[in-house]
């Protein structure tokens, strides 16, 4: 029903506007999880079509076996909301038809977890999501309303049969508790959401007290841990907390906050302390604290081989990362795409380069190489000269002229790789698509 109504008021809201610059967009997610899916999925059809609203629809896979298929499915929804308001272009946002008892539910399921201010704020009326604007422009109403308001307009909708499994938290809390809560209480959904409203006020004010303590955001994401060190127990939690929502994770629990601070802080940085955290982890590296992959897989790298020629290297890419090459010299010396934050713009030989297969390779260990001007040493010992953080070291691309090593792309040249003049002079550059340490 929520949906249902949300789209009959946008639909009126673009049928009065004069400029006629209103542009909707529906979006169904089929999880495939009900038997009657398939029918839901024609009903949106046919209400769109009836309203003359262009429909995506897009089925789901459910990884089941996770702790909380409800969170499965809400982050699989997330996604493809992602994904199709990123296509509409520059200025599309994502409108959602939570209400005010949906905030009372969720603020309660949070409750009961222990969560502090930032979750017992519950749902904001407008945020940002995977770098995507969310409105919620039903968050002030109740549930009564919208029906009110459906039944008026005579409106068609259908019921997830899930809404009745009492198994389910939110739906325990919305059948048994609330309702018996109401009979001596009936402002409950009022004084609920404002207790919401004030814990998103606290939660603002810790933040703006967690960007003091941090300080001028570091271009690798990173936290220095003297911002940490002086800090009394609760500052550093939340300036943790704060960090950690900050690069993209989800809000921490007390617990992994206290790990860190326990086990990682206090740690000497050879020991490559770290705390995991399910498919993230956090690292500690050269007085820092990153937020990293728990595991990268090598065989996400761009296929490892031979290849024939400098110019075949361009662009292989995969989810670490993606080589790129220059030929700077066009008169004015400019590389086109230059080298990221913490490498070197790495100029090699192009005619050196030229006269074998080239190939690229990880590390396997025991690895010699002499950079041009330095002395020949193992790897292991320019990874650290050079402050290559240890969990980037075994995936970073070693670049071979026929048997000999050439260099490591963004990081070194070996000798007798280097140009001998800027005609000379190609770039290879390996462009990371995770956050990479940079030290100053």
């Amino acid at each position: 029903m929520d949906s249902t109504v949300l789209l009959h008021l946008l639909c009126r809201w673009r049928d009065r506007n004069e400029h006629g610059d209103v542009a909707l967009q529906a979006i169904h997610v089929n999880h495939q999880l009900q038997s009657h899916a398939s029918d839901w999925q024609r009903h949106c059809q046919r209400v769109c079509q009836q309203w003359d609203v262009p429909l995506i629809v897009e089925a789901v896979d459910i990884d089941l076996h996770q702790s909380s298929p409800e969170q499965a499915a809400r982050d699989a929804r997330y996604r493809s909301f992602n994904k199709h308001v990123s296509e509409a272009g520059t200025g599309a946002v994502l409108m959602l038809a939570h209400h005010r008892d949906d905030q009372v539910e969720t603020l309660l399921q949070r409750l009961a977890r222990g969560s502090g201010p930032l979750g017992l704020g519950a749902m904001l009326p407008v945020t940002e999501r995977l770098n995507m604007s969310v409105f919620r422009p039903l968050l002030e109403q109740d549930r009564e309303q919208l029906a009110n308001y459906a039944a008026e307009q005579k409106l068609v909708w259908v019921e997830d049969p899930s809404n009745q499994n009492d198994q389910i938290e939110r739906n325990y809390i919305r059948r048994q508790i609330l309702p018996a809560w109401r009979k001596i209480k009936p402002q409950l959904n009022q004084t609920i959401a404002r207790s919401a409203r004030l814990n998103q006020e606290a939660s603002a004010l810790l933040d703006q007290l967690a960007a003091l303590d941090m300080g001028p955001p570091r271009a690798d994401q990173g936290l220095a841990i003297g911002q940490l060190t002086g800090l009394a127990l609760p500052r550093q939690k939340n300036l943790l907390r704060y960090w950690l929502v900050r690069v993209g994770a989800l809000a921490p629990s007390e617990t992994l906050l206290l790990r860190v601070i326990r086990e990682v802080l206090p740690a000497a940085d050879d020991g490559s302390p770290m705390v995991e955290w399910g498919a993230l982890s956090i690292r500690r590296f050269r007085q820092h604290l990153y937020l990293a992959p728990s595991h990268l897989e090598s065989d996400s790298l761009p296929e490892l081989g031979r290849f024939g020629s400098v110019a075949a290297l361009d662009g292989l890419a995969s989810s670490l990362g993606v080589l790129r090459v220059d030929h700077p010299f066009d008169g004015a010396g400019a590389s086109q795409h230059g080298a990221p934050d913490g490498q070197l713009e790495t100029g090699f030989s192009l005619r050196r380069l030229q006269a074998a297969p080239l190939q690229l390779s990880l590390r396997t260990g025991g690895e010699r190489v002499k950079p041009a001007g330095q002395l020949t040493k193992p790897l292991k010992h320019w990874f650290q000269a050079l402050t290559v953080a240890p969990w980037l070291r075994p995936y970073w691309p070693i670049l071979y002229c026929g048997d000999q090593v050439a260099g490591l792309p963004g990081l070194l040249v070996c000798d007798g790789f280097e140009p001998e003049s800027e005609q000379d002079r190609v770039v290879v550059t390996w462009h990371w698509r995770i956050p990479v340490p940079v030290i100053d």
